[in-house]
């Protein structure tokens, strides 16, 4: 039989890029780039080569099964669909009569299509505003800020070739965490774009910008304001666009004046020569500020600061919805996401009860979505804002405690699709300890996970290759397609809509519930008028809204007003000053300085590394020896000083206690600043307590606060908000030497990606 080619989208990360797989007398022998593709155009990272070990992999979870002994003990039975079913939903009734429905949450990932907006569709209907997904982390300030201010989000803002001036990649290192957008950066910059970097690390981005801004972590939003009073001062600012479309400008611009170049300078270390060409650079747009997650994760006000002087400069430079700059989708023009997602039904439901931690963060509550909603619905025919989940996601801790002690009310039942809090969640120990407290948890899941360990039900999820598809993109997108199934599913693993539908069928619920996914993504094409079949079996499968910028001419902004509201009125209506002063972290040398003498380094704690994707792909071999072992970037100055060695093992504690990584030594990384890579367990460790595959031996979230006075004004975590210090360890891993020995075909390793 000869080899065939399938069109697929890639789900090894979250980028969703177009491939081919190659397939042989119905085997999947490997995938390649579709250069037909809009999404990639051909493009492949070194995950690709790994799909065929992902999709056979002998770790697969492949049947339901239940818990057969305790928690975390590593027994199991392996039971049917039915039963599984039948049980969870008998359960759930019970939870809620006893406790209310609010008494259930979610637990997600990040992108993992259709986990996401099928358990948000579940909460929703069922009534639970108790939602959390690691997208919480990844940009909650950021989304938050630009919506309470022009309406709407541009989350997907991508430079315009020959059309962008200035890039601005704030916080985030897109050649590792999004190489798409990365690509389209590079190509722009070959058209004459110039490319800005603001990063405490030397990244491949930093590497290749025209300015690079070592800033002092934490301190983004003293720069922001700089840069806004510089723009000011300088008449750069877009004077038309202000006056006609901007409030409060007049209150701006007394707040920048409390930010001069020689303060600025010496809050973040950066010299006032930079901060000037810095804002040159911005005003001469158009100007495209990427989206980047790092100011979502210093803390306190230090974030809050930060997102907002980000999103002001966006405004007052003109560059809000611009071409070029930083378009708005709107609501998606061809699926009708936000009434069949259940987030009408939401927001209709008087009955529905607060999240768990609206009261500390009355930013991210039932009564602030309502609030948004209403407001963009006045610009956007009458439609919703498209990823309302970020109003609704609940904090972390707030969750915890929730689950262990019933505060301010019990949840009884976890749901975790695509999820691994026990390695993505700060303070994942209060994870482990809460998760042994629950009546019902449940994980669906391509493999055994540490937090699938804990649970009492563990279902098997289908992946990419054996399900069809609908671009949705958790509602941050206004263009769609639609793949037929490649090939046939293995074992007994379903797509992640069957088990809410078969939940939603057995309990009760309210809305439509289609017995197969395709008739799911019949409702959300309803409004087009033709279905998910009929677009799937077009040789361009895609929907594509004609391009528009500057609509507000036209309809306004989303917003109270109808206008850009420097000073959020939707923050002022939650409790929250809506232009904060700029302040250092919660934990820092300044505010904090009785612990900064035990543990004296900034730890930034997000530093993600390809191939992996979050805590992704571990498994595999075919790229596990690459990147074997977590590493620690440290500066020169500081290893010399500790007597490490490049490539030691080392110790990084903070007050929760320790994990060992191996340390990197480099230049780019400031001598009182720390980096260590997240989100590591290793699977080819024993499952039963008390390793739970390794996870707390590495795993940096492990000893992050979750503190609520460490967290922002949106309940994100303070992922690079943490006080450390780090010495040399007494042991190596006792793992095996070469825990990532490929099998079969070895792939060259590009760029600096094994550093170990």
């Amino acid at each position: 039989m000869s080899e065939e080619l399938k069109k697929v989208n890639c789900f090894m990360c979250w980028q969703e890029c177009g491939i081919n797989l190659r397939i042989k007398d119905g085997k999947l022998i490997g995938a390649e780039g579709d250069p037909e593709s809009l999404l990639g155009g051909g493009y492949t990272c070194e995950r690709v080569r790994a799909i065929p070990e992902f999709h056979y992999h002998s770790d697969r979870l492949n049947y339901p099964m239940k818990r057969a002994g305790k928690r975390g003990e590593g027994k199991w039975e392996r039971i049917s669909w039915d039963q599984a079913m039948d049980e969870i939903s008998e359960k759930l009734i019970k939870i809620r009569d006893q406790y209310g429905p609010e008494a259930v949450s979610l637990n997600a990932g990040t992108v993992h299509e259709p986990a996401d907006y099928t358990g948000w569709r579940f909460a929703n209907y069922w009534g639970t505003p108790n939602i959390f997904a690691q997208g919480k982390n990844c940009g909650s300030a950021s989304i938050l800020t630009e919506v309470a201010m022009y309406g709407w989000d541009s989350l997907g803002a991508n430079p315009y070739p020959g059309e962008t001036k200035t890039i601005v990649s704030w916080g985030s290192n897109h050649a590792h965490s999004n190489n798409t957008k990365w690509n389209v950066t590079q190509l722009a910059m070959e058209m004459g774009a110039t490319l800005v970097c603001v990063d405490p690390r030397y990244t491949e981005v930093a590497a290749k910008a025209d300015l690079w801004l070592q800033i002092r972590p934490g301190t983004d939003g003293a720069l922001g304001w700089g840069v806004i009073n510089v723009i000011i001062e300088e008449n750069l600012y877009d004077k038309e666009f202000v006056e006609k479309w901007c409030l409060d400008f007049d209150k701006v611009v007394e707040r920048a004046k409390e930010y001069p170049l020689d303060k600025v300078s010496e809050i973040t270390g950066i010299p006032a020569r930079d901060i000037i060409e810095f804002a040159h650079l911005y005003a001469d747009g158009p100007t495209c500020q990427l989206w980047g997650v790092a100011c979502c994760q210093i803390g306190g006000k230090a974030s809050q600061s930060a997102s907002h002087a980000q999103k002001i400069l966006i405004a007052i430079t003109g560059n809000v919805d611009r071409k070029g700059g930083n378009p708005q989708t709107g609501p998606h023009k061809f699926l009708d996401y936000f009434d069949v997602n259940g987030y009408r039904h939401f927001m209709n439901n008087q009955n529905v009860r607060e999240c768990v931690t609206a009261d500390k963060f009355p930013l991210c509550s039932v009564a602030s979505f309502r609030r948004a909603v209403e407001s963009v619905q006045k610009v956007w025919d009458g439609q919703g804002y498209g990823a309302s989940q970020y109003f609704l996601y609940s904090s972390p801790r707030g969750l915890v405690d929730a689950m262990r002690y019933g505060d301010p009310y019990p949840i009884k039942a976890l749901f975790i699709q695509g999820g691994n809090p026990l390695c993505n969640i700060p303070n994942a120990k209060n994870w482990y300890e809460a998760m042994k407290c629950l009546d019902l948890s449940v994980c669906m899941d391509w493999y055994m996970t540490p937090s699938a360990a804990m649970c009492d039900y563990v279902l098997p999820a289908a992946d990419f290759v054996e399900r069809p598809y609908l671009m949705v993109f958790e509602g941050v997108t206004n263009s769609t397609m639609a793949m037929k199934q490649p090939m046939e599913v293995l074992y007994e693993r379903k797509d992640d809509y069957y088990m809410w539908k078969e939940i939603a069928k057995r309990t009760g619920m309210a809305g439509e519930w289609p017995d197969t996914i395709e008739g799911l993504f019949d409702l959300f094409l309803r409004k087009t008028g033709i279905s998910w079949q009929e677009l799937a079996d077009q040789d361009f499968s895609w929907l594509i809204p004609d391009e528009e910028y500057q609509r507000y001419e036209k309809q306004g902004f989303g917003t109270p007003s109808g206008k850009v509201e420097l000073l959020p009125s939707l923050f002022a209506a939650a409790g929250l000053d809506p232009m904060p002063q700029w302040e250092e972290q919660p934990q820092s040398k300044n505010r904090t300085p009785e612990l900064a003498k035990e543990y004296p380094y900034r730890l930034l704690s997000g530093l993600r590394i390809r191939p992996w994707w979050h805590s992704q792909h571990r498994q595999l071999k075919t790229l596990r020896w690459m990147h074997p072992y977590p590493v620690v970037e440290i500066n020169p100055e500081t290893a010399r000083k500790l007597n490490i060695v490049n490539g030691e093992m080392v110790y990084i504690e903070t007050p929760l206690g320790r994990v060992r990584q191996k340390a990197r030594v480099t230049e780019g990384i400031q001598p009182d600043v720390i980096s260590a890579e997240a989100y590591w367990y290793f699977p080819e460790q024993p499952e039963e307590e008390p390793s739970l595959f390794g996870v707390w031996e590495t795993n940096i979230n492990a000893i992050i606060s979750d503190e609520f006075v460490d967290c922002d004004f949106a309940g994100d975590n303070p992922m690079r908000g943490c006080l450390c210090k780090i010495y040399k360890a007494s042991t190596a891993f006792a793992y095996d030497s070469n825990p990532g020995e490929a099998e079969g075909e070895i792939l060259s390793s590009s760029g600096d990606m094994s550093v170990v």
